[in-house]
């Protein structure tokens, strides 16, 4: 097994049955054929607030779940047609959609979540749903927002970096996506001032992370965008576009913030606008020993 093998040991899909997250069970099976995973589908039935009208009887709240198990073992069904080797189990739970998430992630020790997320195009203004914006503000675990326009699994992924201790656990998983499934890593960045593209901090930055991907024998190109009044965030959405890339890897947080505080804004518009899914880390979501283990270090990036 390669990295990311080793790093995830189960993915956790939470279904709520609309098309975007039965799209991301298939999305999540495809990760799994490769990293030898288990899949658990969790669907949450939500009883607080004015659906308690709705179920006013122990009658009717069993009647939904068993609905739900039945509906849950139809895409583990088809999941299985295409492949019978993959673990998938599902689960029902009551309570808050986004708190029930964080609760069974951290329970199985999900070192994945994928959650489908459909609003792009003309509905990519809108703000991120309620549920995708807690598990990625909160999660341990990393987190794919999946926007279900790619059918195979990560053949480019373009990943902004900035001059922050965060940028490292980037280059940590874009290692371990690069190895484990050949991707190719686009290493972005701005020029912010006037200071002379070669003679940056980030430029140079970018080029000694580019040689620790090469060296660990992954497939890597570098991008610096010149100083423009267009936003940074826009610029990488643009480049992701031109390239045709299959996944954004993005750090929620600035430097100095915890996971309990709010996505940054540069992560937030990356996740709500883009077009491709992103893959979303906190600051403590990469188990950075596991990797550093298995990989070479030329520059000491990691010390």
């Amino acid at each position: 097994m390669g990295i990311m093998e080793k790093e995830i040991e189960n993915i956790l899909v939470p279904v709520d049955f609309n098309e975007s997250s039965v799209k991301a069970a298939r999305y999540a099976y495809q990760i799994a054929k490769k990293t030898y995973a288990k899949i658990v589908l969790l669907n949450v039935i939500e009883i607080s607030g004015i659906l308690l009208d709705f179920f006013s009887s122990a009658d009717q709240l069993v009647k939904v779940t068993e609905k739900a198990k039945d509906n849950l073992h139809k895409i583990i069904q088809d999941l299985k047609e295409t492949d019978q080797d993959i673990e998938v189990s599902s689960r029902v739970e009551r309570g808050k959609p986004y708190q029930k998430i964080l609760e069974i992630a951290e329970e199985i020790d999900a070192r994945l979540i994928i959650i489908g997320e459909n609003h792009t195009g003309d509905q990519k203004t809108k703000d991120l749903g309620s549920t995708v914006y807690h598990v990625t503000l909160k999660s341990s675990a990393p987190v794919i927002t999946y926007k279900g326009t790619r059918d195979e699994v990560i053949d480019k992924i373009v990943v902004p970096l900035d001059l922050t201790k965060q940028s490292k656990k980037q280059i940590l998983s874009a290692i371990a996506y690069g190895i484990n499934y050949k991707s190719k890593i686009y290493l972005v960045s701005s020029i912010i001032g006037g200071v002379k593209l070669k003679e940056s901090r980030i430029y140079k930055k970018l080029k000694k992370a580019k040689r620790t991907l090469e060296e660990n024998n992954v497939n890597c190109e570098i991008q610096l965008f010149k100083r423009s009044d267009v936003a940074p965030y826009q610029r990488v959405l643009d480049f992701t576009h031109e390239i045709n890339a299959d996944m954004i890897l993005v750090m929620t947080h600035q430097e100095g913030y915890t996971y309990d505080n709010y996505i940054g804004a540069f992560a937030h518009h990356i996740i709500n606008e883009s077009d491709v899914s992103v893959l979303s880390l906190t600051s403590c979501s990469v188990d950075s020993q596991t990797l550093l283990s298995a990989m070479v270090d030329p520059f000491a990036i990691f010390k």
